[in-house]
């Protein structure tokens, strides 16, 4: 998911500091989610920033530089094999 822009971002911060209104009606105005502006406010108040956090990456890979290149070419002799025939 690509994350909201920090135009945005700065207008539903400004929206929530004028005080008189709820979460839910400054997340509607924008068409965002109230969870969105409840994330965006604790930010802002921890760490001052409004910018959006960094991409994660996702788990390290399991296998080493030479088994991946076995495991490609083990798939490319046989693209249909079942998770359990490459196992062996």
């Amino acid at each position: 998911m690509k994350a909201y822009s920090t135009d945005l971002r700065e207008r539903v911060a400004a929206a929530c500091q004028q005080g008189g209104r709820t979460i839910g009606e400054v997340a509607a105005q924008f068409n965002v989610s109230d969870s969105f502006v409840r994330k965006l406010r604790r930010r802002q108040c921890t760490s001052g920033s409004l910018g959006a956090l960094p991409p994660r990456s996702g788990p390290a890979p399991v296998l080493n530089a030479a088994d991946q290149v076995q495991l490609v070419a083990c798939l490319r002799q046989e693209p249909d094999a079942t998770l359990a025939e490459l196992c062996v």
